[in-house]
């Protein structure tokens, strides 16, 4: 059974839950714009416009967004402080000027909350043929070029323990399952990692939070000289995140919001006959900025930017040049929050 009709028959069964609480439902709508549908690096730009088969379907190196989403969730009381909490979404996104980059997304949560900040979730998401680009397969020619896609599996476990009236710890563990689609196989990753998250609530003015994540990538699919492109693309990663919530004493808007995301990642490759992964190491940084305003009770409207920056380091320069890239995201997203109560 494909995920997308598990997460609808999920919804299904939350409306048929008893409980003697409403069911919360959520419709989004989003435009953004991406400046670099791709992640082209600075060479690849000049390339493509000569080699017009790096673009795959697109004709453009931008491209205009565009994404609709459904959730829900429901409440399930036990007594007292005790309850567990049962909550879905879908999403779907169309990039309309690169054709290869329409995908689905959803997850599932399952949590179970015995007193305030005191509780442990079950997750589950699922990112359905994420379309990357088209590359070289190396294992048919040095100049043959296939689309590349992947998609996620990720389940995690997270416990959250509050420590003081205004501080709470999330810590919990999870695994993610990369696979791609052919002929790109060879890239296959399972990633097991730890994270830990200290959430801190500012009086009068809203909340902030430092997260620290470090997991490591097998490559699972790695099967030495069986063929061309079979090298061992594991590696370590380390990432912390760090977000500020401004959501008191706001005249106008409901909330503003800014947060830094900075992900190291060291390959364990060190075969001189793969110089793209040997000895290679990166630095990915995403910086967001968001502003929040809610027009009534159901309806809030948000306005976001994201910048990214892909900074790579590797023996050879070209390497550096090759996967070093620059990106810029906008948003626009208005949702839509109702309460079903058949009681």
């Amino acid at each position: 059974m494909h995920y997308h009709t598990k997460i609808i028959l999920f919804y299904l069964g939350i409306s048929l839950l008893e409980g003697g609480t409403p069911i919360e439902y959520g419709i989004s709508l989003t435009g953004g714009y991406d400046n670099n549908a791709m992640r082209f690096s600075k060479d690849e730009f000049n390339e493509a416009s000569y080699d017009i088969d790096l673009m795959g379907g697109s004709k453009t190196f931008d491209s205009f967004v565009t994404r609709w989403g459904i959730s829900a969730k429901k409440t399930l009381v036990i007594s007292g402080s005790r309850s567990i909490k049962l909550s879905g979404f879908y999403a779907s996104s169309d990039y309309r000027d690169t054709p290869e980059k329409r995908y689905w997304s959803g997850g599932l949560d399952a949590s179970y909350k015995w007193g305030p900040y005191k509780n442990i979730k079950y997750t589950l998401r699922h990112l359905d043929r994420f379309y990357l680009r088209h590359y070289v397969d190396r294992d048919i020619s040095i100049n043959a070029l296939a689309s590349c896609m992947f998609t996620d599996r990720n389940q995690a476990i997270t416990l959250t323990h509050r420590l003081s009236r205004y501080s709470w710890l999330n810590i919990g563990s999870g695994y993610l399952q990369r696979y791609y689609t052919r002929p790109f196989t060879e890239f296959d990753l399972d990633i097991v990692y730890l994270k830990g998250k200290m959430n801190y609530r500012l009086k009068d003015i809203g909340s902030v939070a430092l997260q620290i994540d470090g997991g490591r990538a097998n490559n699972i699919s790695y099967v030495p000289q069986m063929r061309p492109s079979s090298f061992d693309r594991s590696y370590q990663t380390t990432e912390w995140f760090l977000p500020l919530k401004i959501n008191k004493k706001l005249n106008f808007l409901s909330e503003i919001g800014v947060s830094a995301r900075l992900e190291t990642r060291k390959y364990d490759a060190e075969d001189p006959n793969d110089p793209l992964h040997a000895g290679r190491s990166h630095l990915d940084s995403k910086y967001d900025l968001w502003v929040k305003k809610k027009l009534n009770e159901i309806v809030s409207i948000t306005l976001s930017t994201r910048y990214r920056t892909r900074v790579t380091d590797s023996e050879y320069a070209w390497v550096n040049d090759l996967k070093s890239f620059k990106q810029f995201q906008f948003w626009f997203n208005i949702k839509w929050d109702m309460i079903y109560d058949k009681y």
